[in-house]
């Protein structure tokens, strides 16, 4: 083990590169052992050092970036750099850009990414929550996420509590926004509907007070567990209360000012 690491430090970035272009290239070849307890150990293990490959990613992203190297290719962006040469969607290039760009501001979070104490994802949230932020609220922001991580708060709900110390701070600053849904307004109630590329809808919208009434009462004794077999969350039981009342199963008589039978 001491000779290994003595040859991992002589080594140069771009033979460790190689190396384990080659070590990747070898296991995807691979077929799986047929034990599910080993591929399950074996896809944490790979998973956190897969991770903190994405550190050291991020590490070579900041100096591409800084230098404006892509555009000796011809390229416009980092970001269209990262989309067309490495084929990321853009989501993922997003982040991948945001972590190279916020590492250098978020110390203790670089540091326990690279000893793999630290998520990709949960890395992602924290360098999307201070990416706007200056330097002594970036800082705090840092403290309280990592803080959140170390309480094993999943990566989505470190991103949730990071965009909410954004609007924290910008309502602080006087420099909030209004979303697009509120530009709407809350006097009359609305809904907007997208049909999905597999023939679903996707539904968001707002009631005002009157018509959540209607919708409480109409939808909340339907959305009830069926019994103790209905394993259910209560987001897919309205969606069925809903859809039993739209379809006519579930007739229901509404005072005079909102019309008559659904």
């Amino acid at each position: 083990m001491c000779s290994t690491r003595s040859d991992l430090d002589e080594a140069s970035t771009t033979e460790l590169v190689n190396v384990l272009s080659a070590v990747a290239a070898e296991l995807a070849d691979r077929e799986p052992p047929e034990s599910p307890a080993a591929c399950m150990e074996l896809t944490e293990t790979l998973a956190a050092a897969t991770d903190q490959l994405e550190s050291a990613i991020a590490g070579l992203i900041s100096v591409v970036d800084k230098s404006r190297e892509v555009q000796r290719w011809g390229l416009p962006s980092t970001q269209a750099w990262l989309r067309s040469r490495l084929g990321m969607r853009d989501t993922r290039a997003k982040e991948r850009l945001s972590l190279a760009r916020q590492r250098h501001r978020l110390p203790t979070l670089g540091k326990r990414w690279a000893t793999g104490e630290l998520s990709f994802g949960c890395a992602t949230a924290i360098a999307d929550a201070v990416t706007h932020l200056n330097d002594d609220d970036c800082k705090a922001a840092e403290d309280i996420l990592l803080d959140m991580v170390d309480q094993e708060f999943s990566a989505g709900k470190v991103a949730a509590f990071g965009r909410r110390i954004r609007d924290i701070i910008a309502e602080r600053d006087g420099t909030e926004e209004p979303d697009a849904d509120s530009r709407h307004g809350y006097e009359r109630s609305w809904i907007d509907t997208t049909r999905s590329l597999d023939g679903g809808r996707y539904i968001k919208g707002w009631l005002n007070a009157e018509d959540t009434a209607v919708w409480d009462g109409t939808l909340a004794p339907l959305a009830k567990p069926a019994g103790p077999d209905d394993d259910r969350d209560l987001s897919e039981r309205t969606a069925a209360a809903l859809t039993s009342v739209l379809s006519g199963g579930h007739k229901v008589s509404f005072p005079p000012e909102h019309g008559h039978l659904i």
